[in-house]
């Protein structure tokens, strides 16, 4: 059983302080406890994610995208992509706490996506979409250059995903990579897959969640000129020789 929302709202509230986050609205805490309750409850007849249990989900899933939304917030950016979003993380708290950006949710699995749209429905998150679709065939679609950002928390490389996601990001917008301890380094082998992509590395923010010790970063890479129309490439491509 998860929290019950009182005891939300305290976990969340001292997580907020001890990590220096902003305490939030009473209509967006409720949105983030719904989003939980509801990934309690599904997740015990659908893998949705292998983050279980109360407090590892308000820490890692919670409390990472809040920080994620937080450096979305301090780019101004009104619009969003969340590139493999699976589970709905960073794109379903995000809309919870920045109801002014419009969030979009792109995943292959076409029942996920059916889950993360019923979840904002029962969270009343009007700022949300989802997209069923591979990222390397919707780059190529409308929704190319159109977005003012785009983040993901894939577990895919750097260099794959500075690939699948820049292409969705308008020129002078961001994309934001949340990598874990391994961060620096994978920026540096992605520092010639950023030129070819037409971006650049801004800032390599690193952020401590209360009551973990794994180290957390936020790579934020501006986008400077347009993807040449090859990118991205299809996956096997991507993967096998990446930039």
């Amino acid at each position: 059983m998860f929290y019950t929302k009182e005891e939300f709202e305290k976990e969340l509230c001292d997580i907020c302080r001890r990590g220096e986050l902003p305490q939030y609205s009473v209509e967006s805490v409720q949105k983030l406890y719904t989003i939980c309750e509801m990934l309690d409850e599904r997740s015990k007849s659908f893998n949705l994610t292998a983050i279980t249990g109360p407090w590892a989900v308000m820490r890692k899933h919670i409390a990472d995208c809040l920080y994620f939304a937080e450096m979305l917030r301090g780019e101004g950016a009104k619009s969003l992509i969340d590139v493999g979003s699976g589970a709905g993380f960073p794109s379903l708290p995000t809309a919870a706490v920045l109801p002014d950006t419009a969030v979009t949710a792109l995943d292959s699995t076409a029942k996920k996506v059916a889950y993360m749209k019923e979840c904002a429905a029962a969270a009343g998150i009007s700022n949300f979409d989802g997209i069923a679709g591979r990222a390397e065939e919707a780059a190529h679609t409308a929704l190319r250059e159109s977005f003012d950002a785009a983040g993901a928390r894939a577990v895919a490389s750097l260099r794959v995903l500075l690939e699948l996601c820049t292409p969705f990001v308008r020129v002078g917008g961001t994309f934001i990579a949340m990598k874990g301890a391994a961060a620096l380094e994978e920026a540096e082998e992605a520092k010639s897959a950023a030129k070819v992509l037409g971006c650049e590395l801004a800032e390599c923010r690193q952020y401590f969640i209360p009551d973990l010790e794994e180290k957390r970063f936020l790579l934020i890479y501006r986008k400077i000129s347009p993807v040449k129309a090859i990118h991205p490439r299809n996956y096997s491509q991507i993967t096998k020789k990446p930039l």
